[in-house]
């Protein structure tokens, strides 16, 4: 093998690996980006848009996940009490004004979880340890 031929394969070497370097680099950059940010996946709790049957200003709690079968709307803030039936499963959507959270309490009225700010949702939720929800 001639010298000239060596270093021929040197620099195609070099070149391969400085592209898989950089290829590396950009896609580190792009995933800490995503993390920086907060970006969630679509399957993420956070969705563009309310679902239909909840309207601005409310706190929905619905039967069962994905925002099927609305149980309640409350608005309010006050503690209030949870329809009977919804012994777990459910899902919930806060749709109240920007940074709204609502505090969800055991039956005992302990407090148990507060929503991050509105709007905001949670398409599988668990209503077992949940009797009140305050709206806001």
């Amino acid at each position: 093998m001639t010298h000239a031929t060596t270093r021929t394969r040197l620099r195609r070497t070099a070149l391969l690996a400085g592209a898989f370097i950089a290829l590396a680099t950009a896609t580190s950059t792009a995933q800490a980006a995503v993390s920086a940010t907060g970006a969630r996946p679509a399957s993420g709790a956070r969705i563009a848009a309310a679902p239909s049957d909840c309207p601005k200003y409310y706190f929905c709690g619905y039967k069962y996940a994905n925002y099927n079968t609305l149980a309640f709307k409350f608005k309010d803030c006050y503690l209030q009490e949870i329809p009977d039936g919804l012994n777990s499963g459910g899902s919930w959507y806060n749709n109240q004004s920007n940074g709204t959270k609502a505090k969800m309490y055991d039956k005992n009225k302990h407090l148990i979880y507060t929503t991050p700010g509105a709007p905001y949702g949670d398409p599988n939720g668990d209503w077992a340890p949940v009797w009140y929800v305050d709206a806001c």
